[in-house]
């Protein structure tokens, strides 16, 4: 779906997965796009080995999950959230953190915590967060406790 190759080279070259070739006038990506319904790019349709779809939230779960995602599952999924959840339960129930004036609440996306970028790391997160609940400031859990003072410092609540 690039126009030029270079952008479409510069775009495939970071990939750790395998891409199409370039295509040229096109034809096949916009194909392959009508078919996927891709709305945006990059996109990544994650296909398993029987040719089915396993997921078109391929971009989202490695933004996530990193190669802990494979093989893109529900079950795998599942498996990495209840992770992600027993590992939230050790966490400060609300710090302060030096990038942001108002306390932070730890939130996940069960009450209310979607997608974000975190405003420490500048990375997607989803799922549990430690949120500023009157303006929306989020970071990751692993972002809050592990700064120091003196830059974007995490220290816990008074």
């Amino acid at each position: 779906m690039d126009k030029e190759e270079d952008g479409y080279l510069r775009s495939c070259g970071d990939m750790p997965w395998l891409a199409l070739p370039y295509d040229g006038d096109g034809a096949s990506s916009r194909a392959l796009a009508r078919y996927f319904d891709v709305r945006e790019i990059p996109t990544l349709v994650v296909i398993g080995p029987d040719g089915k779809t396993v997921t078109r939230e391929g971009r989202n779960l490695v933004n996530l999950y990193f190669d802990m995602a494979f093989p893109f599952t529900d079950e795998q999924i599942r498996m990495l959230q209840e992770v992600e959840d027993e590992e939230a339960k050790g966490c400060a129930p609300s710090l302060f953190h030096a990038g942001h004036r108002h306390e932070l609440s730890i939130v996940s996306g069960k009450s209310g915590c979607g997608p974000y970028i975190c405003c420490e790391c500048d990375e997607q997160g989803f799922g549990w967060a430690y949120q500023c609940i009157a303006c929306g400031y989020e970071i990751h859990l692993r972002c809050g406790p592990n700064v120091v003072d003196g830059g974007s410092a995490g220290t816990a609540g008074p």
